[in-house]
């Protein structure tokens, strides 16, 4: 089944990641700042699959521009994803920095949940985000604001996703005073519309 998303920019599909595109992957975590540890840990795993975002433009061509994935079980937290209770979690979605702001990061999120549901015949969709909001500071350091939801969390929210578990360090951050520093995550979740 081949599942795509029309966009302005034209039409959004994707294909399932092999070890082949280890490097691309590797790539576009570097670009967001996630690092490689989980593409090295489950590319292959076929309870971990990855997959490219690719841009077919009007013109014909053909861009890879960004990842996401799914987790189909997690025998170490059920809750998230389990086969049994047909729970997915969507998992490494990242469009690259060229491309972002212009709905991709929307119609791929959306592309996620239907092939969760419709491929994957998940009830439950969960996901984790950053927590609070993050700013840069005068000597190029995060800041995190406990104060202000982040813009994630605020969009699935608006999306009927809502927090499951409480918030956690999850995102390795270093600062200034803390090199082992991790953002704080939140853990969201959605069922699925019968």
């Amino acid at each position: 089944m081949t599942i795509t998303q029309s966009t302005s920019a034209g039409t959004l599909t994707y294909r399932l990641a092999t070890l082949d595109d280890k490097d691309l992957l590797l790539r576009f975590r570097e670009e967001c700042g996630w690092g490689g540890p989980k593409i090295h840990e489950y590319l292959g795993n076929p309870d971990r699959p990855f997959c490219i975002f690719i841009l077919e433009k009007e013109d014909g061509e053909k861009v890879d521009v960004g990842m996401g994935g799914w987790a189909l079980d997690m025998p170490d937290d059920q809750e998230t994803a389990s086969r049994k209770d047909r729970v997915v979690y969507l998992s490494s979605l990242f469009i690259r920095k060229a491309y972002q702001s212009t709905g991709l990061g929307s119609k791929s999120i959306n592309l996620l949940e239907k092939v969760a549901i419709e491929e994957h015949k998940a009830e439950t969709l969960t996901l984790d985000t950053t927590a609070y909001h993050t700013y840069i500071d005068e000597d190029g350091w995060t800041i995190e604001d406990k104060d202000t939801r982040s813009k994630n969390c605020v969009w699935y929210e608006k999306k009927g996703y809502r927090e499951y578990k409480d918030p956690r360090p999850q995102f390795p951050n270093p600062s200034r005073t803390d090199p082992n520093r991790k953002l704080q995550a939140v853990f969201l979740r959605r069922p699925v519309a019968s």
